[in-house]
């Protein structure tokens, strides 16, 4: 039988677009890293094809058929029944959020069925990939160092991406507008310069072209600003699940817990705080309080006291 060319060697090593500008982020390390992994299936090679040629709507419509052909999956089978979701879990984490522009433009034609298709398969892939973080650990089907190349080269980093993907996908609603129509005036100097153009301009249209575009702009508005809502409730979520997995993976080793947290887009800066909010001061987590951010919750506790 002739061995399929492994996809690390083809489409999926991405650098994927977010609107027109790129991200910054270095490709995820593909499944292929692991011997068992490394010939993925037909289904896996067309949904990567889809991706490759920015057909996001196609993609994230396959995304989802693929997640409901899988089969159930228990620490007694976790082994054979893995291969197919990890190289699911990689190409969603890979792929770009749409954004309103994305949207109406890329596969205009193709029906989703719900603009936040791309969000709901995001944050599917994070459950699940709770789930079989947990289902890895427990199993005796897996050797232990091939457990910790699954959650730390491949589960830890995907979910990292997608947490960093939602907390940079707060999209500016250019579309707001007054109850005359107008642009709300916006905070840049150049979004300034553009709005005043805009109200020059809309107060030379017809009373009827006013009015469709305040029709326009109800459906833009909403668009980004339900998505925008979301957005926040899934980074509350995720970066309150990431830290927990990451604690129970890497008990005492802060560093390694600060390196995740960096891959998801927090700065040194917000670690303080994010600790608080997420996990907070315990036996478990107490080794994650270090320097002046130990001195501080110390001093806080004896204030309370």
């Amino acid at each position: 039988m002739t061995l399929l060319p492994p996809l690390c060697a083809c489409a999926v090593c991405l650098v994927i677009g977010k609107g027109n500008q790129a991200y910054s982020d270095s490709p995820l390390e593909n499944p292929a890293c692991i011997d068992q992994y490394k010939q993925p299936s037909a289904t896996i090679r067309e949904l990567s094809g889809l991706l490759k040629d920015m057909r996001l709507k196609s993609f994230y419509n396959g995304a989802r058929k693929h997640t409901l052909t899988f089969s159930l999956a228990t620490r007694d089978n976790i082994d054979t029944e893995l291969k197919e979701k990890i190289w699911n879990y990689y190409l969603v984490a890979s792929a770009p959020l749409f954004t309103y522009k994305t949207y109406r433009e890329i596969e205009p034609d193709v029906d989703m069925g719900d603009d936040r298709a791309d969000i709901h398969r995001k944050s599917e892939a994070c459950l699940l990939m709770e789930k079989y973080i947990g289902l890895v650990r427990k199993t005796n089907k897996i050797k232990e160092p091939v457990k910790n190349q699954i959650i730390r080269r491949l589960f830890l980093p995907y979910y990292a991406r997608i947490l960093k993907q939602y907390k940079n996908a707060q999209e500016p609603n250019p579309y707001q507008r007054d109850a005359q129509g107008n642009p709300v005036p916006p905070l840049s100097d150049k979004e300034k310069e553009f709005r005043k153009r805009e109200i020059e301009r809309i107060k030379r249209l017809p009373v009827q072209e006013v009015l469709k575009l305040m029709r326009e702009g109800s459906s833009h508005r909403s668009f980004i600003e339900t998505r925008n809502e979301v957005f926040g409730d899934e980074v509350k979520h995720l970066e309150k699940a990431l830290m927990k997995l990451l604690v129970s993976e890497f008990p005492g080793q802060y560093g390694k817990v600060e390196n995740f947290i960096l891959e998801a887009g927090y700065s040194k800066e917000d670690i303080p705080g994010l600790i608080d909010r997420t996990v907070g001061r315990d036996e478990k987590t107490d080794f994650l309080y270090q320097g002046k951010h130990r001195q501080k919750h110390d001093k806080l506790y004896r204030e309370k006291k």
